[in-house]
């Protein structure tokens, strides 16, 4: 006798079998492999071509088209000049190139060259900058000028002030003299006007810088003698007769006005009949 739990689990396993199977039957698997190939052939096909192009040539493999975009139309030429005759009937090569020179001239950067357009930026930049630092270099200089100037001035105004004053009286006398005696050296191995002449001149600077008053009333004193024995010897050897003026005194050198009589003093002549 059979076992009927055998029985029933054969029949359960035959039933599993069933559904697990992708296929029914050997024909349905051969039909949708041939469907399967059918409809990607052409990608097969275009990937194994590819593949042997890079691996003969080097190509690179492209899986998707390439579309290039088209070039743009070229500019219109010149056209040379032409006899009326010549003309073609259905083109008119100068109204299209008058046309393309217009609308040429109607954008805003015509006029500038593509060398301008990219440096003049860049070399104004530049320039700003320099004429900046040199700006800013003048007014530095300026100021230090100014300074400088100011702290010159404010020295010399002491130096005179401290060669003139009173209490250093001896040190200007050392000082006239010190300029008198360079002047003689300076004159070296020359005759004795020369260095007469130079110790003068020696003097002179360093007395206009401690006695400027007594030496500008030297120096004129001096010069009016000079002037006028000049003139004497030139009037003995000549036969002239040219004098000089007397000199006229300085206002500084003339005796103060009197002063002025009281009013009850005054001698009041007697009005006239």
């Amino acid at each position: 006798m059979k076992n009927p739990r055998i029985e029933n689990h054969s029949i359960e396993d035959s039933h599993h079998g069933e559904d697990d199977a992708i296929f029914s039957s050997e024909t349905e698997m051969i039909g949708s492999i041939s469907k399967l190939c059918h409809g990607n052939l052409y990608v097969i096909g275009r990937i194994w071509i590819q593949a042997l192009k890079m691996a003969l040539i080097g190509a690179n493999l492209s899986l998707f088209p390439v579309v290039h975009a088209a070039k743009p139309d070229e500019p219109p030429q010149k056209p040379p000049k032409m006899k009326y005759k010549d003309l073609p009937i259905y083109e008119s090569p100068h109204y299209e190139y008058k046309d393309y020179v217009e609308d040429k001239k109607k954008c805003p950067n015509y006029d500038v060259k593509l060398l301008h357009r990219y440096l003049y930026p860049k070399v104004k930049n530049y320039r700003k900058s320099w004429v900046d630092s040199i700006e800013d270099f003048k007014k530095d200089a300026g100021e230090l000028k100014r300074d400088a100037c100011a702290v010159i001035c404010k020295k010399r105004a002491e130096f005179m002030k401290a060669m003139r004053a009173p209490e250093n009286c001896t040190l200007r006398q050392a000082v006239v003299v010190a300029g008198a005696a360079t002047g003689y050296y300076m004159a070296g191995r020359k005759g004795i006007p020369t260095k007469a002449f130079y110790s003068s001149l020696g003097a002179l600077a360093t007395g206009a810088l401690c006695f400027p008053k007594e030496t500008d009333e030297i120096f004129r004193l001096a010069s009016y003698k000079i002037a006028k024995v000049a003139l004497l010897i030139f009037n003995k050897t000549c036969r002239q007769n040219i004098f000089l003026r007397e000199r006229v005194p300085c206002r500084e050198d003339m005796p103060p006005p009197p002063p002025e009589r009281p009013a009850d003093k005054k001698n009041q002549c007697p009005p006239k009949k």
